[in-house]
């Protein structure tokens, strides 16, 4: 585990999925991650790629092949190497390797940099095509936030409020992939969207379409804890159904999963990611509290 810190926030990464475990800030001591408690979830901010979500039956075509990927990709469980740390900023990057080709038959190098911006830290992403052939890819931030209002005998845990212009939303259907249809944001009288169990019946609510810019996160009474803004094109706001859960999922997507039914090719896949051989690709989102 590495830590980086500044005045105000500390940062602490692993490299197993250079996946961020812990961000406090530093003045109050507050921990602002989830703490991976494995009764809701077993992650703190895992790193998705080169899928995002869920594949229709579970099978994703590349260049006539069918090839199994693991929801949300296989970076997570990979050690990736530290190739630049600062007292305030850290660097990890990790290349296709045997196991990875087996999965997914392209070559890259995808690095992540973590850096510490008074109040914020800044997550970018980019991703290399090494190999021969046309890189096809999805990545996305999945970070996990402690909701400190949190109480058992209180159904609603915070809000959170969306930074756009966005009416409605896609909901997850069979084999967690979208429903075609597309149904109304859930909001309260002040435009926020309630935490709580009831919340997430249909696993996740997701804003597509590039319409917002960021989701702030919000105490009970009404005050902000965060923001995360990006320019990803997708939007997913996730806590374990069917659980009232102490914790929510902000998380911005360079990519979507399947629509319920999907048989077409990688290329085909929503919002997805293209590298011409050479190329390269940058995204990313920030945390400002």
């Amino acid at each position: 585990m590495e830590k980086i810190s500044n005045d105000f926030l500390e940062v602490k990464v692993s490299a197993v999925g250079a996946e961020m475990h812990s961000l406090r800030d530093v003045e109050t001591g507050r921990e602002c991650l989830w703490n991976g408690d494995a009764r809701y979830w077993n992650r703190h901010a895992p790193l998705l790629f080169p899928i995002v979500g869920g594949l229709w039956n579970g099978v994703c075509r590349i260049g006539g092949r069918e090839i199994g990927i693991p929801k949300h990709g296989f970076l997570r469980e990979k050690e990736w190497t530290l190739t630049s740390r600062a007292a305030d900023a850290l660097t990890y990057a990790c290349e296709s390797g045997d196991r990875e080709r087996a999965m997914f038959p392209f070559d890259f190098r995808v690095s992540v940099s973590y850096r510490l911006v008074g109040r914020g830290v800044e997550v970018d992403f980019s991703v290399e095509n090494t190999g021969a052939d046309r890189l096809w890819f999805q990545m996305g931030g999945h970070p996990g936030f402690t909701l400190p209002d949190f109480d058992e005998e209180n159904p609603v845990s915070g809000y959170a409020r969306l930074v756009g212009e966005a009416d409605d939303m896609l909901c997850v259907g069979a084999q967690g992939c979208t429903q075609p249809e597309r149904f109304p944001i859930p909001r309260d009288e002040q435009g926020r969207i309630v935490l709580s169990r009831d919340t997430f019946e249909q696993e996740a609510l997701i804003v597509d379409g590039r319409r917002l810019s960021g989701v702030e996160l919000l105490r009970t009474d009404g005050s902000r804890l965060l923001t995360v803004e990006s320019d990803a094109p997708v939007w997913l706001i996730w806590a374990p159904t069917g659980k009232h859960a102490p914790f929510v999922c902000i998380e911005p997507w360079y990519g979507l999963c399947d629509e319920v039914g999907f048989e077409g090719d990688v290329s085909r896949r929503p919002y997805v990611n293209s590298l011409a051989p050479g190329e390269v690709w940058r995204g990313g989102f920030r945390i400002r509290l």
